[in-house]
Formats: C-alpha cells, structure tokens, sequence
C-alpha cells in the first residue's frame, strides 16, 4: 500500500484546475473561475481519501504504517493545497486585469506556509529527526485540528459577510479563500482520523 498518490495524476489536474481559474479570471467568467476553484479543491480532497481510505479498512491484524509515514503522506497534499493557491494568486493578479492590491500579499503569505510545509516534510522524511518522534507527531496533528478549527471559523465569517458576492477585485480572491480553506479543512480532518485509527490499532497490538 502506498501513501503517495499518483504523481504525474495529480499535477496534470491541478495545473487543469490552475489553468482553467486564470483563463476564466482573466475574462472575468466569475462562476466558472469558482468551479475551476472547486475543482482544485476536490482534487486534493480526492487525493488524500483515496490514500487514506485503505487505512480506515484495513484489518486491525495486519501490519499498519507508521503514524509518522500516515501524516508525511497527507501533510504533502496540504503543502500542494497552499502552493496551488499561491500561484493563482500570482497568476491572477500579476497575470490579469483582475486587481485587488492584496492580492500579491495573500500570494506571498501562501507561498510561505507551503514552503514552511515543505520544510516540515523534509524533517519528517527523516525518521532520526526530533520532529519524527511520536510525541511531535502526535503535536503536529493536534495542530492540524486546530487550524481545521480557526480556518472553519474564517470561512464562516467569510460566507456571512456577503464577500462571495462582491463587485470589487477581490472577488477572485474570496474564492480562493473559500476552496483553499475548505480543501485545508478536509485533509487536516483526514490527518485527524487517520492518526485515531493508527494510535488506536496501535495500542491494541
């Protein structure tokens, strides 16, 4: 069992999804740039339940990966969720008429929590590292359900104030904090029960 999902699939769709919102941006196609956002984020959402779902099934009587290898696995996608964000930031508000003067910012702040994942990914590869251990592992996803937590209370905010419907240049932008947020939401829950399920095999054997 494996616990990467297809590469070369994943990326070809996810630059589909990233092509598909700049091109409509870029005409101002403002329902069909939300789906190509939803899209995205049922990609990665797809791509993780399809790794994680032969875990959940798995018989308690045979072998399972470690919590460690588990959380690697989704933590991949959650750095591709903010890096693909990242870029239809740049894409759209460098590459477009659309303007919005935060939109350069949002893209930065992106691309840093994706590299600071990155950074992560490369300590937790490392089965020596402190960041390895199961005590780190068992903080990072106790983290993760807690930013589930804080990013679902944004979003709500977001839906309640009307944002999704505005006329300025921002509206781009609240799309993608909404599929970027829920997508997010989605592979942190995943972490979540995937970890429960292998804490608990594991402290049955």
């Amino acid at each position: 069992m494996t616990l990467r999902p297809p590469l070369p699939w994943l990326l070809l769709t996810l630059a589909a999804a990233l092509i598909a919102m700049y091109l409509s941006a870029r005409a101002v196609l403002k329902a069909e740039a939300a789906m190509a956002a939803a899209m995205f984020a049922v990609i990665v959402i797809s791509a993780a339940i399809r790794t994680n779902a032969p875990i959940w099934r798995r018989e308690p009587g045979i072998a399972q990966p470690a919590p460690r290898e588990a959380l690697l696995g989704t933590t991949r996608l959650v750095m591709l969720a903010y890096l693909w964000c990242a870029i239809a930031f740049f894409a759209i508000y460098l590459g477009t008429n659309t303007r919005w003067q935060h939109g350069w910012q949002y893209g930065t702040a992106m691309l840093l929590i994706a590299s600071a994942h990155g950074y992560y990914l490369s300590r937790l590869a490392d089965p020596a590292d402190p960041l390895s251990s199961p005590r780190a592992v068992d903080l990072m996803v106790k983290l993760a359900a807690y930013q589930a937590f804080a990013i679902g209370g944004g979003l709500v905010w977001l839906i309640a104030s009307g944002k999704l419907a505005t006329l300025k240049g921002d509206w781009a932008a609240n799309q993608l904090f909404l599929a970027g947020g829920f997508a997010v939401i989605c592979l942190s829950a995943i972490i979540v029960k995937t970890h429960s399920v292998l804490a608990e095999r594991h402290a049955a054997n």
